[in-house]
């Protein structure tokens, strides 16, 4: 069976980056003040390309969301989000090992498992309600774990949107170590593998084009935008619970 084939696999690379972290896990800091760079070098371009989206967005992306969301109904865009999160499971996994994460590596290839056997491949989760969260893992992440790169600086692409520069040098380490890729769909080409990406950021994007209009009733809507990211990217960092700075730390004058 794949799935045996794909558990296996994760397993072998559990014991060898278990092995590499043993002598070399580090705390993670108690602050986080070069997790993400505030200055943002690139914002003359990403100011042009965050117009660009939003172009995009109204003229394109918004009617095509609206028209998926109108006639699909809410059980049916359910599973196919549940679809697509089942796919960056064991990835999620992989980089949860490289973290020197057992715990939440066995539950991410628990969570896979049981959705893609008892879930129809993914289409229902049934991990979630039995306690098995997923996790959220990415090579971006696991490069600051690292110590590889401490300081990322907020980047938008277009059409795809907001990045760090960690995660988007991240991006191309999980798209060649994927092991889903190498068992599930291991006769998937590269170009099936951008359709799946492509497919993801859609499903992604259609979740959340209505707040895209409150986002514009924002006085700098491309600040509320960076800012609403560089969080999300700093709390997956951090797993949901970033240091909180002292009070020594502020001036008050």
């Amino acid at each position: 069976m794949k799935y045996n084939l794909q558990i296996k696999t994760l397993l072998l690379i559990s014991l060898f980056s278990l092995n590499a972290w043993s002598n070399t896990q580090a705390e993670v800091p108690k602050k986080a003040p070069e997790v993400m760079n505030s200055e943002d070098p690139y914002e003359s371009f990403n100011r042009v390309m965050f117009d660009f989206n939003m172009g995009f967005n109204d003229t394109l992306g918004r009617p095509i969301a609206d028209v998926y969301n109108g006639i699909l109904p809410q059980p049916a865009r359910t599973g196919i989000s549940n679809v697509f999160g089942n796919l960056k499971t064991p990835l999620s996994a992989l980089n949860c090992f490289l973290q020197g994460k057992p715990e939440e590596g066995l539950s991410e290839i628990m969570r896979f498992t049981i959705n893609s056997t008892f879930g129809l491949f993914g289409l229902l989760d049934i991990a979630e309600p039995a306690g098995l969260e997923a996790k959220q893992e990415d090579f971006g992440q696991t490069l600051y774990q690292w110590g590889v790169w401490n300081e990322s600086n907020y980047l938008v692409l277009p059409i795809v949107g907001s990045y760090t520069t960690r995660e988007l040098v991240g991006g191309l380490g999980d798209s060649a170590a994927d092991p889903i890729y190498r068992t599930v769909l291991e006769d998937t080409d590269s170009s099936g593998r951008v359709l799946i990406y492509m497919g993801d950021k859609f499903i992604s994007y259609t979740k959340v084009v209505k707040l895209l209009e409150d986002m514009k009733n924002q006085p700098d809507p491309y600040v509320f935008s960076r800012e609403s990211y560089l969080q999300y990217r700093t709390n997956l960092i951090y797993d949901g619970n970033p240091p909180q700075n002292n009070l020594d730390d502020f001036d008050f004058e």
